[in-house]
């Protein structure tokens, strides 16, 4: 059979919008016929025969011997649309159907996975799993013991959002982020500046559906939509440029109400003044400021170089040759004595953040999130742990008469991988007093105010961190907001810069 390039561009669109997983020979003999055969999506609630395969997953790993197994069954879908200027770039449906077994035998993990859906694939992979477990212990061996957690017979829990994004057509998207950017063109024209726009809407669905040995069904569907939606100024000899982006825009658990009335007619005159502001924006001066931060840019220091520094299994050095080590260790050492010597610094992990991105009723091990604290006054006093962990902390819960029990957050990227210590939504407290960000600026002589962004980035150990305001950055003098400046970066030690938090 031959083939056209008219025939390439139809099957490899085919096969996007598909969400082709796996392979078979019909790919070869007929790549329009294989495509059609996937389905993008598999809903996966209350359908018997996933608990079919879940069952017989955990039927044959405690057959061969293991004393603990649980699987996750996944199926996801993703649609991502790319808009630059009054052109479409992407557009793509993506979907994924995979499972993956946990087992453990003896005294260590075995896991596996697999695409391929099915009661005897399960099977094969249960087995696989438990072989592989027989070859993970080396070295010095340790008991390990599972924290108790509730077994939850029949859970279901969804993302609540108001409008269901997939009742809506990849070319309503379209047409929103053509309106969007036609907007943010139209404001450049009329400025008489060369502006590009830019926007990539990406909405996401997954059912996850995870089971145990010890009797937990639990059944759960996430919503989530991420954004990027910006203005580009470009200067006349086409060396510098920078952005502005709408604020209206939300980010995390949401369905369609997200973007649905967006007023992108006052968001473009706003990005594209921003961006013409930034373009414009002076070099800041080398010198040591205080710092205003509005809630992204504390947001990005508070995640970089607190939030994962309290993850357990980086704190024992489990991740060292991954994701680094973490300055809040060993336990024994830092665990009610620790201090960033700044009273005003409480955090706590929730399970209650409506709307929040990563939200969720279950973690990856079928334990329900807690609400409790990490940082007390300035103090450590608890990491995220999961079931695994949670028992090397007995000494500490005990003595402070607390239950030893997962906190609920093991993560995962997916389930063809096995679960990890992952933050759940860990909130910094507010101060008791309801201050407002003029009053802080009015407070601060010599200073930057950093707004709408921020990147952070640590070394190894996390005791390091460079932030660069991406956003937007104003100087601050004698109380006053000053000029705009250009892509601040400060640095700073990490206890250092908590410790001066007012």
């Amino acid at each position: 059979m031959t083939w056209s390039r008219r025939d390439f561009l139809r099957t490899g669109s085919a096969f996007a919008a598909a969400g082709l997983v796996g392979l078979d020979a019909t790919l070869l003999e007929d790549p329009l016929e294989a495509a059609r055969r996937y389905r993008p999506f598999r809903p996966l609630l209350q359908d018997p025969d996933v608990r079919a395969i879940a069952e017989a997953a955990l039927d044959v790993a405690k057959a061969a011997g293991a004393r603990y197994a649980d699987v996750r069954i996944a199926s996801g879908i993703t649609r991502r649309t790319i808009v630059f200027d009054r052109r479409v770039s992407t557009q793509a449906v993506i979907g994924q159907l995979n499972f993956g077994v946990r087992v453990l035998v003896g005294g260590a993990w075995g896991f596996a996975s697999s695409t391929i859906v099915t009661e005897e694939e399960a099977a094969r992979v249960a087995q696989l799993a438990v072989r592989q477990s027989s070859l993970n212990p080396w070295g010095e061996k340790r008991t390990l013991e599972l924290a108790p957690a509730p077994v939850v017979p029949d859970g279901q829990w969804e993302t609540p959002i108001d409008l269901d994004p997939w009742n809506y057509t990849i070319q309503d998207q379209l047409e929103l982020q053509l309106e969007a950017n036609e907007a943010i063109m139209r404001v450049g024209e009329t400025k008489g500046i060369a502006v590009r726009a830019y926007s990539w809407f990406e909405f996401a669905k997954a059912d996850v559906v995870f089971a145990s040995s010890e009797g937990s069904y639990i059944e759960q569907r996430f919503h989530g939509f991420g954004n990027t939606y910006s203005a580009d100024a470009i200067s006349e000899d086409r060396m510098r440029f920078a952005s502005g982006s709408p604020e209206s825009f939300r980010t995390g658990g949401y369905g369609w109400e997200a973007i649905d009335g967006i007023p992108f007619a006052a968001d473009a005159e706003q990005a594209v003044d921003d961006a013409i502001m930034m373009l414009n924006a002076k070099d800041p001066d080398v010198g040591r400021y205080d710092l205003v931060l509005d809630s992204s840019a504390v947001s990005a220091a508070f995640n970089a170089s607190i939030v994962h520094a309290l993850e357990f299994d980086r704190v024992l050095g489990y991740e060292m040759h991954a994701g680094g080590t973490s300055y809040l260790a060993p336990p024994e050492e830092v665990l009610g004595q620790f201090s960033y010597n700044n009273p005003r610094l409480n955090v706590r992990a929730t399970g209650s953040a409506p709307r929040a991105g990563g939200m969720y009723r279950w973690d990856v091990e079928g334990v329900a999130p807690s609400d409790y604290q990490l940082i007390r006054e300035g103090v450590l006093v608890d990491y995220f742990t999961t079931r695994e962990f949670a028992p090397q902390l007995e000494w500490w819960y005990r003595r402070n008469g607390m239950p030893v029990e997962s906190r609920g957050t093991a993560g995962s990227q997916g389930s063809v991988l096995i679960q990890v210590v992952a933050p759940s939504i860990a909130i910094m407290d507010p101060g008791e007093e309801d201050v407002s960000v003029e009053e802080m600026i009015a407070e601060t002589e010599d200073g930057i105010y950093i707004h709408r962004g921020g990147f952070a980035s640590v070394d190894p150990s996390m005791l390091n961190m460079q932030f660069s305001g991406s956003g937007m950055a104003h100087e601050i003098r004698d109380g006053r907001l000053g000029e705009p400046v250009s892509r601040p970066v400060f640095l700073a030690s990490t206890p250092d810069f908590w410790r001066s938090m007012t």
